[in-house]
């Protein structure tokens, strides 16, 4: 390919990626800023929240790939930083969930992974509130939990907290590998904070596998518990 060829087509893509940026972030976001918004949020176990969530406590905090364009937007006031894929679909999701006041780290379990859980725990041990990413992101298979939030809770010495949502109306996006899921306007979300999980600095990779599974059983039981209760088969 011609150089003259090959500096259009980069100009051409920088064009585009620009103009995606800035339609994400002044039409989508204020979209899901009024969507999101309109819908009516049921915390349960309210002492977990309160204890985890709103408290100056630093946690690592895990979900689900199908839960993340709604929990971007309701916990992007506390600031956490979120590890995301370095693919094209990531840096749409990178500007979406930054409209929020979400901290985007990039990286994932196959590249990038090991820079950014370093960034994650400087930022834990320099004060920031929690870190957070989708447990079997960035491709699944889906409700897999894969260990780099395990990893970080370890190094961080801090709790990890399995968080999942569903809602009484939702749209889910089928032909998504993970079922994206979103709540529709004016429904109830129901928001479950499970029990923490504390990884001791000196557990061994046979540990650190023992609690991957305990994590990902923890949050196939909140989501099996919140869709229960909100109708949801």
């Amino acid at each position: 390919m011609a150089p003259e060829l090959k500096d259009h087509l980069r100009i051409r893509d920088h064009a585009f990626e620009n103009l995606t940026a800035r339609l994400i972030r002044k039409v989508l976001v204020p979209l899901a800023r009024v969507w999101f918004g309109s819908c009516r949020v049921e915390v349960l176990n309210e002492r977990l929240y309160q204890d985890y969530v709103l408290s100056d406590l630093p946690v690592v905090a895990g979900t689900w790939h199908r839960a993340a364009l709604f929990f971007l937007y309701f916990f992007g006031k506390f600031q956490p930083m979120i590890m995301i894929s370095q693919s094209k679909d990531g840096e749409m999701l990178a500007q979406y969930s930054a409209g929020f006041g979400v901290i985007p780290v990039r990286g994932s379990s196959s590249r990038g992974g090991r820079a950014a859980l370093e960034r994650m725990r400087q930022h834990l041990a320099s004060g920031g509130k929690a870190c957070a990413t989708v447990l079997d992101g960035p491709r699944g298979p889906a409700f897999v939990a894969k260990k780099g939030m395990i990893v970080l809770a370890k190094l961080a010495e801090a709790p990890l907290l399995p968080v999942m949502w569903s809602a009484t109306r939702t749209l889910t996006l089928k032909n998504s590998w993970d079922k994206t899921v979103l709540p529709l306007p004016w429904s109830r979300v129901c928001v479950a904070v499970g029990e923490p999980i504390h990884i001791p600095a000196d557990s061994s990779s046979e540990d650190l596998e023992q609690y991957r599974l305990l994590v990902q059983n923890r949050l196939n039981s909140l989501m099996e518990t919140v869709d229960r209760r909100c109708g949801q088969t």
